[in-house]
């Protein structure tokens, strides 16, 4: 089943495809017939439809933020009501979230080159600082509200939490743990400009440090210590960074708003300062601080930019009839100087079909590998002739060779091991090296019979060990990848869904995901990405629990083992987050780890084993 907004119009947008889901709006592409451009389009989510205040307090804050011109503030175009969908649309920026990029540098155990880490930094400040000058405050800065575009372009983006000073707050929004301010925690309207510069610096403490200061299995415990505890030093966990720059991140940090930085370009300057000292060597500390991640251990610096990693870290956009390919993405400009001025980043380049490089033809007459071509004839035909000879020489049953291809080596049965002469190697990555005995000069030519060929799982694949091949073990399921893997449990029933870690090691949640299948293993558009449970906590801890309840449902399946709760998500009854619930057109889902699948479950079914890396 398939979102029923994908190919319905509002107003001027013509909704395409899903690619963001939020806890109170889910996020489409979409295309703008009257200026043919693409958009993204954001929907009130139907659990809050029914609710008048929210629709227009939603409505009203996107017509605010469509007044603002900032480089580095996602831009709105529209904003509307249709039938019972609050909706706007905005500039739709081709490229991932600031939260995406940085789990790559976690899991290539390296930091973020500091020239992207201030360049990012600055422009989040300085969106900030546009906001806090008409009184607004975001409130729930992260870096997944924090979008790179290929183009090097950085966009501060949501501000459907913003709070209006003048106007006060209704309250009822927490922000996310993580990185919520202390005075926020205790209180949503209390949040003032320096909550946000807070949220900011535990972007840049969790950039240089490779961890976020806080972290803890329950939201409440994690707003507690961002109350009551100092975050820890950051020099403790990377020993790299001198003690002006910690300075600077505790200072950011500090428990008082008035104690912080007044603005972002303060506190960016005064980083960007500290950054350009020396640094000196870290003094030990017996303080006890809470234990890093698992894995997680004073990465290095990292040589790839994020404008690299942003390239390679982008699929191809899915192809429209109405879309234009975008433009390459250029470098990131560097760092031009230690102190932070307002942002001068151009706005992105309008669509236009991609051209080549150079506007000159292509004269040049192509060379042809006619000598590949030549080598590629004469090792068939020495082929040829080897097969044929052993054919003349051998008895029917010996006479069937097994089919070789490029990545597995010929390997002949004990009974009928070749000689020196005989051996044909093929490597995989290298040319073809053969050795074959020469025909007599009066060998007679005769017409090779097809050969039979053998089935694909009876084929032997040739290892370092030249051993002859015992008996062939039956293979394991396909999707079962990594058996000595970190164990998962999922239990379901049809309100509810949990994750039970039954390994030893906490396993990172945001790498997961599920998606619902039909009989032909084809997606029906029903999945869940695991980041939505990484909101609360990133992992999943050692026999913990994460769990799906639907809203407004009895009869949860709350399984005994899980006797704590990383993270929860409540989706309402029909949302197409809720994957195992069984449709007319769903047969089973799949388990996907890092977009590779490692197990399938059924639908309807109770319980499925999954084992990850």
């Amino acid at each position: 089943m398939t979102d029923p907004l994908i190919g319905q119009q509002l107003s001027n947008y013509r909704v395409e495809r899903i690619i963001g889901r939020g806890g109170m709006a889910t996020v489409y592409y979409g295309w703008d017939i009257s200026l043919e451009r693409p958009v993204a389009i954001k929907v009130v989510d139907a659990r809050f439809r029914e609710n008048p205040a929210y629709a227009q307090r939603f409505i009203q804050e996107a017509r605010t933020v469509a007044t603002w011109r900032h480089d580095n503030i996602l831009q709105v175009f529209y904003a509307g009501q249709e039938n019972d969908l609050s909706y706007f649309a905005m500039e739709f920026v081709d490229g991932p979230d600031l939260g995406e990029v940085m789990r790559q540098y976690v899991d290539d155990g390296e930091l973020m080159p500091q020239e992207d880490i201030l360049r990012l930094g600055s422009a989040i400040a300085a969106a900030l600082d546009y906001a806090h000058g008409l009184k607004i405050v975001h409130r729930d800065i992260k870096p997944s509200n924090v979008m790179i575009a290929k183009n090097g372009r950085i966009v501060l983006a949501d501000f459907g939490l913003a709070l209006n000073v003048q106007q006060g707050s209704i309250g009822e929004i927490f922000g996310t743990p993580h990185y919520i301010a202390p005075e926020q925690a205790r209180n949503s309207a209390m949040a003032v400009s320096q909550s946000d510069l807070y949220s900011l610096g535990v972007i840049l403490y969790e950039m240089l440090t490779g961890v976020v200061p806080f972290d803890d299995p329950s939201p409440t415990s994690l707003a507690l210590q961002h109350i009551t505890q100092p975050p820890p030093n950051p020099r403790e966990i990377n020993p790299r960074l001198n003690e002006a720059t910690e300075a600077v991140l505790l200072k950011a940090l500090n428990k008082q708003p008035t104690d912080r930085y007044e603005t972002g370009a303060q506190l960016m300057a005064a980083l960007s300062d500290a950054l350009s000292e020396p640094a000196t060597a870290v003094i030990d500390s017996s303080s006890d601080l809470p234990p890093l991640p698992t894995g997680v251990a004073a990465p290095a610096m990292s040589q790839t930019s994020v404008a690299e990693r942003v390239s390679f870290f982008l699929p191809p956009p899915p192809a429209s009839a109405q879309s234009t390919p975008a433009q390459a993405t250029p470098p990131l400009p560097p760092q031009a100087t230690a102190k932070v001025e307002p942002s001068n980043i151009s706005a992105p380049p309008a669509f236009h079909p991609a051209r080549p490089a150079s506007s000159a033809p292509d004269t040049a007459p192509k060379k042809q590998p006619w000598g590949l071509i030549a080598i590629g004839a004469i090792v068939v035909l020495i082929i040829v002739y080897f097969v044929g000879t052993r054919l003349m020489g051998r008895d029917e049953e010996t006479a069937l060779l097994p089919t070789v291809t490029s990545e597995a080596a010929l390997v002949v049965p004990p009974e009928s091991e070749p000689t020196a002469e005989e051996k044909v190697v093929v490597a995989t990555e290298t040319a073809v090296s053969i050795t074959v005995t020469p025909l007599p000069t009066d060998a007679p030519v005769v017409d090779i019979p097809p050969t039979e060929v053998l089935p694909t799982e009876t084929a032997v694949v040739a290892t370092e060990s030249t051993q002859p091949p015992t008996e062939t073990q039956p293979e394991a399921a396909a999707t079962v990848l990594y058996p000595d893997g970190h164990r998962l449990e999922l239990l379901y029933n049809p309100s509810s869904f949990y994750v039970f870690n039954a390994s030893p090691d906490p396993v990172r949640l945001s790498s997961l995901k599920f998606e619902a299948l039909n009989e032909n293993s084809q997606s029906v558009g029903y999945s869940f990405d695991g980041y939505r449970w990484s909101q609360f906590y990133s992992f999943v801890a050692d026999n913990g629990c994460v769990r799906l309840e639907i809203s407004k449902m009895s009869n949860y399946l709350r399984p005994g083992k899980c006797r704590e709760y990383n993270s929860t998500i409540t989706p309402p009854e029909g949302d197409p987050e809720n994957f195992w619930i069984e449709q007319a057109n769903t047969t089973q889902f799949r388990v996907l780890w890092e977009d590779q699948e490692i197990a399938r479950c059924p639908i309807p079914g109770d319980f499925c084993e999954v084992f990850a890396p």
